[in-house]
């Protein structure tokens, strides 16, 4: 195949191999890592390539963002994104944007997979721990890639929708393998994290970017989520909070950004990930700002607004990962990983799903009171309940809390398939509809970047709507 996975890592990691890590290591040649001893591939995990690999981007997809300038057709490649464009570069020479990011980790992950049971030094016990970590940390990577180049998980046809390639080496000179199906990719995610499991560390208070066996089961949950199976969701999600973390930040106790715990030993994080651009600003959409309860401290921690909280212009209103009050030299560190806030909208959304409607109030209740000074805040706990309100509220409620942290996209998709996601729309700066969204669209399925398929003609193309 004319050495078409050379082209694949080496287009994608291209400047990327030589990680900046405090120079931990030698680099002979230039761009090429030499791990040999096991603190070697300790310090390769710790690096910060390694923790960061979900782009920003994402959120350009989603539906609580508003770009209130926007201009038809779009002007460069980043408003490409925003306005769901089948190829968001059309330059051949470009690193495609998703796909090189996820491809650059799992190539991490699969250096050490290859390597470190010939590395020197260290215990065996560490060398199964790190092994494990980077089955899991591949399983993280993958499972944001079937559900961008993948159709949403369906158990009628996951085994023949294609998705992406499963590769599990780090040799520049293999071929790519063909692209998996949704089907055999999630049976990878799952394979990998049960490998894990066994020799993952128990704890990882001390750095919540390692690996853990709580960090496997939020995976798992999140992967069980996106499969639209809730109660193995659910079984991992509590899995998860009875390994480890199980402690909810109290918004009500902070005064602003400043105050909140650092990620790598924030309690509530399970597994923190960090976006590509730790610092940056998204401008909302009013229907999102509206959609929230003012007294919300989430409203007055993540968002600032030049007004009241009446929200009616387009583009007064930014989220902001900055600390508060805003200070560029400083920044709250956004989860982009698993927390104990998601593993208990998983317990609540599947509760709603299995119309055990208490448990899932009883869930909410958990969070949503961390997020209320105790004087404002309001049991949501109707007198007869109903499924499907419920569950509506559970699904805001992720909105809310998982807001700008990539995952919106995900949500969207698999509400979509169910037919639960409205369609959406992006307006110019006239407010005129100029892209739409419907929930049957094939845009929910990402296409395979033409910078990937110039070089994999046979390839089958994603479809695309008539």
């Amino acid at each position: 195949m004319e050495n078409q996975y050379k082209y694949l890592v080496i287009a994608l990691f291209i400047g990327l191999l030589a990680v900046s890590c405090d120079n931990y290591l030698d680099v002979q040649p230039k761009g090429v890592q030499l791990l040999t001893t096991v603190e070697d591939y300790n310090q390769w995990l710790n690096s910060e390539d390694v923790q960061t690999s979900i782009p920003n981007e994402l959120n350009d997809l989603a539906d609580n963002v508003d770009d209130a300038d926007y201009t038809d057709p779009p002007s460069y490649d980043g408003v490409r994104i925003y306005a769901w464009q089948l190829q968001f570069s059309e330059d051949l020479k470009a690193t495609p944007v998703f796909w090189a990011d996820f491809y650059q980790n799992i190539y991490y992950f699969n250096t050490v997979l290859a390597g470190i049971d010939d590395a020197t030094g260290g215990a065996e016990s560490e060398k199964q721990n790190m092994k494990a970590e980077a089955y899991l940390g591949r399983a993280f990577e993958y499972l944001y890639l079937v559900n961008l180049y993948g159709k949403v998980y369906d158990v009628n046809t996951a085994d023949q929708d294609l998705a992406v390639p499963f590769v599990i080496s780090n040799d520049l000179e293999d071929d790519v393998p063909e692209r998996s199906t949704v089907q055999e990719i999630y049976e990878y995610i799952i394979s990998d994290i049960e490998k894990a499991l066994p020799n993952l560390p128990e704890d990882n208070s001390t750095n919540r970017f390692r690996g853990s066996v709580a960090a496997a089961y939020s995976v798992l949950a999140r992967t069980y989520l996106f499969m639209g199976d809730y109660e193995k969701a659910a079984e991992n999600a509590q899995l998860a909070l009875d390994s480890g973390a199980n402690a909810l930040v109290d918004f009500s106790t902070l005064s602003g950004g400043s105050e909140m715990p650092d990620l790598r030993t924030r309690e509530s994080a399970i597994y923190a990930r960090l976006n590509k651009t730790h610092r940056f600003t998204a401008y909302c959409d009013l229907n999102f700002l509206q959609s929230f309860d003012t007294l919300d401290l989430r409203l007055n921690y993540y968002y600032r607004t030049s007004g009241d909280y009446s929200f009616t212009d387009r583009g007064s209103v930014r989220y902001y990962s900055y600390a508060y009050p805003i200070n560029r030299n400083s920044m709250v560190q956004i989860n982009w990983g698993p927390s104990v806030a998601e593993m208990r909208l998983i317990l609540a959304e599947s509760a709603a799903r299995a119309n055990n409607l208490n448990t899932a109030i009883d869930q909410l209740d958990l969070l949503r009171s961390k997020r209320f000074m105790a004087e404002d805040y309001e049991k949501y706990d109707p007198e007869n309940p109903i499924q499907e309100e419920v569950l509506q509220k559970v699904l805001d409620e992720r909105t809310f809390e998982m807001a700008f942290t990539g995952m919106r996209w995900f949500d969207m998709r698999r509400l979509a398939a169910e037919g639960l996601m409205p369609t959406v729309y992006r307006y110019d700066a006239a407010g005129e509809i100029v892209e739409t969204l419907a929930p049957d669209s094939n845009k929910y399925t990402l296409q395979i970047p033409i910078q990937i398929m110039y070089f994999n003609p046979d390839w089958p193309q994603n479809p695309i709507d008539n």
